[in-house]
C-alpha cells in the first residue's frame, strides 16, 4: 500500500498534468476569444489590440534595446594587448629574438562608470514610459472606434424601428385612400420617407465599415476582416465629479511626465559626468620586453593618466549638459500644464454630455414619443395632416439617434479622460 507521502506526490503530479491543458487553454490569444463571441466585447478587444499591435511591439523592442544598452554602459573598456617584435632579430646570430608583450587596462576611478550606467538606465526608463504612453493611445483609439462601431449599428436599429412605424402609417394612408377620405399623396410621401431612411442606412453601413477598418488596423488584420456584431446596449458608468483629484492622479501616473523625469535624471547624470571629466583617468600597464638584454629589466609595470587641461572643451561640455538638464525640466513643467488642461477639458466634456443625456432621456425623448402618438391618433381620425405626422416621425427618429450619439460621445469622452489621467491596464510592465 502506498504511503501517504507517495500518494500525495502522485496526486500532485497528476494535478499538474491535468492543469497543463487548462493553462494552455487560458493562454488562448485574445483575438481567438474575441472572434468566438457573438457580440464584440470591449475588454477582449483591448487585450487583442495590446497583444497584436505592431507599433506597440516596436515600442517594446525599443525598450528592450534601451535596457540592453544600459546593461552595457558603465562597464570597463576591453583591455589592450600589444605585441611587438624585431623581425631581423629572429635570424640574427648575435642577438636573441626580440619581442615585447604589453597588457593595459583603462581604469576611471572617480565614478565615471557609475554615472554612465545611471544615465543609460534613466534613458531606458524613459523608453519604457514612452511604450506605456503608446499603449494608452492604442487603448483610447480602440475604445473610440468601438463606440463608433456601436453607434452605426444603433443607427440601423433606430431606422428599422422608424421604417416599421412608417410602414404602419403607409398602410393607414392606403386604407384612407381606398375609402376615399384621402389622396394617394400620403402613401407616396411615406414611400419617400422610407427611401430616405434606406439612404441613411447606406451611410450608416459606410460608417460602420470605416470603424471596423480602424479596429482591424489596430488588430493588424485585413481591413475587411469580419468582426462580431456590436452589443445592443452599453451601460454608462457615472462621470467623475472632482477635477482636482483627477489632476493629482494624472500628475502621478502619466507616462509622459515619468518619461521627462527619467530624461531629466539622465541629463543630471551626464552633467555630473561632464564635471568628472576634469579629473584624470588612469591606465595600468604590465609589460614583458625582450628588447632589453638585461633580463632583470624585461618585466615592467606602470601607470599612465590623461591630463585634462583643455579647459575650453571641458567647460563647453559642462555647459551643454547643464542646458540639457534645464531643457528636460522645462519640458516636464510644460507637460504638466498641458496635462492639467487635458484633464479639465475631458472632464468638462464628460459632465456636459452626461447632463445632455439626462435631458434627452427624461424630457426630449418622452415628449417626442407622446407627440407622435397624439399626431398619429389625430391623423387616423382625420383631425391631423400627414405633414405633421411625418414631422413627428422625424423628430422621434432624430431624438432616439441623438440620444445614442450623446451616449457614444459620453463614452468616448470617458476614454479621453482615462487617457488624460493616464489610467490603463497594469500588465506588460517589463520589456
Amino acid at each position: 500500500m502506498l504511503s501517504r507521502t507517495l500518494l500525495s506526490g502522485l496526486l500532485f503530479v497528476l494535478g499538474l498534468a491535468v492543469a497543463a491543458p487548462a493553462r494552455a487553454a487560458a493562454q488562448t490569444s485574445a483575438l481567438d476569444s474575441l472572434q468566438s463571441q457573438s457580440t464584440l466585447d470591449l475588454g477582449l478587444l483591448e487585450r487583442a489590440v495590446l497583444e497584436r499591435n505592431s507599433s506597440l511591439g516596436a515600442g517594446r523592442a525599443a525598450w528592450r534595446a534601451g535596457e540592453a544598452a544600459a546593461d552595457q554602459a558603465g562597464g570597463l573598456d576591453d583591455p589592450m594587448l600589444e605585441i611587438m617584435t624585431a623581425p631581423r632579430s629572429w635570424s640574427s646570430s648575435t642577438v636573441d629574438p626580440a619581442t615585447m608583450v604589453a597588457l593595459s587596462q583603462r581604469l576611471p576611478l572617480f565614478g565615471q562608470r557609475g554615472l554612465k550606467a545611471r544615465a543609460a538606465h534613466a534613458e531606458a526608463r524613459a523608453l519604457g514610459e514612452d511604450y506605456r504612453g503608446a499603449r494608452l493611445d492604442a487603448l483610447r483609439e480602440a475604445r473610440r472606434a468601438f463606440y463608433e462601431y456601436f453607434l452605426a449599428a444603433r443607427g440601423h436599429a433606430v431606422n428599422a424601428e422608424i421604417k416599421d412605424l412608417l410602414g404602419q402609417v403607409r398602410r393607414t394612408a392606403v386604407a384612407r385612400y381606398a375609402s376615399g377620405t384621402a389622396g394617394i399623396e400620403d402613401a407616396l410621401r411615406a414611400d419617400v420617407e422610407i427611401a430616405m431612411l434606406d439612404h441613411e442606412d447606406v451611410e450608416l453601413t459606410r460608417e460602420q465599415r470605416v470603424a471596423a477598418a480602424r479596429l482591424n488596423a489596430l488588430l493588424q488584420r485585413d481591413p475587411g476582416a469580419p468582426l462580431p456584431e456590436p452589443p445592443g446596449e452599453i451601460t454608462l458608468p457615472p462621470a467623475p465629479a472632482r477635477s482636482d483629484s483627477l489632476l493629482a492622479l494624472a500628475l502621478g501616473s502619466r507616462p509622459e511626465l515619468k518619461s521627462w523625469a527619467a530624461q531629466r535624471d539622465s541629463r543630471a547624470a551626464e552633467l555630473s559626468l561632464a564635471r568628472r571629466q576634469r579629473l584624470p583617468e588612469f591606465t595600468l600597464t604590465a609589460r614583458y620586453d625582450r628588447y632589453w638584454e638585461v633580463s632583470e629589466l624585461r618585466p615592467s609595470a606602470g601607470i599612465s593618466l590623461n591630463l585634462p587641461i583643455q579647459f575650453g572643451r571641458l567647460g563647453a561640455a559642462e555647459r551643454a549638459a547643464r542646458a540639457g538638464v534645464e531643457q528636460t525640466e522645462y519640458r516636464r513643467k510644460a507637460a504638466e500644464a498641458e496635462i492639467g488642461a487635458e484633464v479639465e477639458t475631458a472632464l468638462a466634456g464628460v459632465q456636459e454630455t452626461e447632463h445632455e443625456i439626462h435631458i434627452m432621456r427624461e424630457r426630449v425623448l418622452p415628449a417626442t414619443e407622446r407627440a407622435l402618438q397624439a399626431v398619429r391618433a389625430g391623423y387616423e381620425s382625420s383631425r391631423a395632416g400627414f405633414e405633421g405626422l411625418l414631422n413627428a416621425e422625424r423628430d422621434l427618429a432624430r431624438a432616439r439617434f441623438e440620444l445614442y450619439r450623446a451616449e457614444v460621445a459620453y463614452l468616448q469622452g470617458l476614454a479621453d479622460l482615462s487617457r488624460a489621467v493616464g489610467s490603463g491596464p497594469a500588465e506588460e510592465e517589463t520589456p
